[in-house]
């Protein structure tokens, strides 16, 4: 049985995104209406004057369509453990950085580069794009978008001569320089299980062509109950 989609949008995209699906999950993809993703990995800091890389771990949230959460810890060696948070519960973004108390965040932009960062992430896992709120467009020969008409954010994805993705990309604030810039989640090809939910091995992160992050799904659960508090940082 083919896979089934929702989305609106042109013939060609959804066929795209139905041979990605295949490619990930076969013909018995997961429905996911809430979902939880731990990772570990390494990213990259400023310690003084200069940048390297340090351990991470990391863990994102979702409550389809809108609600997102992103949670990050770093450890540089010889120095304090940093950890953050940013959060969209549907309508007030939040963000907080260590024990601080966190903050609504009402700059346009900002907000718009976390829901648009989030999404990008949401689109790795594929089947949240095949959704009603969503509509695919084609964008070259081999690549698509993917729009949230929730939140009005859409990502790119560019799949591989096998159907698998390469990469979800956005264009959106960057946090640190302050600039437009592109955010792309690049994909291993390889593919494995966690937890019998087939993710890429490895997903790594780009500002433009500076690397970000690199990280790797460790744990996931999938259909949990996600109280109010989850995304409101509360």
């Amino acid at each position: 049985m083919p896979v089934l989609l929702l989305a609106q949008g042109d013939v060609a995209a959804k066929d795209m995104l139905r041979r990605a699906i295949e490619a990930r999950y076969g013909l018995r993809p997961p429905a996911i209406e809430s979902l939880s993703i731990d990772f570990k990995g390494r990213a990259r800091a400023r310690i003084g004057p200069l940048a390297a890389w340090v351990p991470v771990e990391a863990m994102a949230r979702f409550l389809f369509p809108s609600a997102m959460r992103w949670d990050f810890t770093v450890k540089p060696a010889g120095v304090g453990v940093q950890r953050g948070s940013e959060a969209f519960d549907g309508a007030v973004y939040r963000r907080a950085r260590g024990n601080q108390t966190p903050m609504v965040i009402d700059d346009v932009a900002q907000v718009a580069s976390m829901q648009s960062r989030l999404w990008a992430m949401a689109a790795v896992l594929l089947t949240p794009l095949g959704e009603h709120f969503v509509k695919l467009a084609v964008t070259g020969d081999s690549s698509f978008s993917a729009t949230n008409t929730q939140i009005n954010n859409a990502v790119e994805l560019c799949l591989r001569n096998n159907r698998t993705v390469d990469s979800a990309s956005v264009t959106c604030l960057n946090p640190d320089s302050q600039k437009q810039q592109q955010f792309s989640l690049r994909l291993s090809e390889e593919q494995a299980p966690v937890n019998e939910f087939m993710l890429p091995r490895k997903i790594s992160a780009f500002w433009d062509d500076e690397p970000y992050f690199e990280i790797e799904p460790v744990h996931v659960e999938s259909d949990l109950t996600l109280e109010e508090a989850v995304f409101n940082l509360s």
